[in-house]
């Protein structure tokens, strides 16, 4: 799995901009073949940033949505940016879920 996070610092004034392109891309993003998930949220405290968050089943499903139009208008919003937009990618060999969580709390598999 791939995961892509992209923070924003949009300028004063142009959180909406950015948020309302970021939401209009989640849908169609989701529908892409291959992405696992898309969300948006905002990331407070010192330097606060819109997070743009994509899951992509394979790097090349990921490569191709790179290539597409919408990728272009996420390209385009990160323009609004006060400063660089930060832009990262995962690669994740494994997944974990709430079963670590209940083997940690629970090592010897008591009820």
């Amino acid at each position: 799995m791939i995961i892509s996070i992209i923070k924003i610092f949009p300028a004063a004034g142009r959180e909406g901009v950015v948020m309302d392109v970021l939401d209009s891309l989640k849908g169609p993003v989701s529908a892409q073949a291959g992405c696992l998930g898309c969300s948006v949220s905002v990331e407070v405290g010192e330097g606060e940033a819109i997070c743009y968050t994509e899951r992509w089943s394979s790097r090349e499903a990921l490569d191709w949505h790179l290539s597409t139009p919408l990728y272009m208008r996420l390209l385009e919003v990160m323009e609004c940016s006060c400063r660089p937009p930060e832009v990262e990618f995962f690669e994740v060999a494994d997944a974990l879920g709430i079963e670590l969580v209940e083997q940690i709390r629970n090592p010897k598999g008591e009820k």
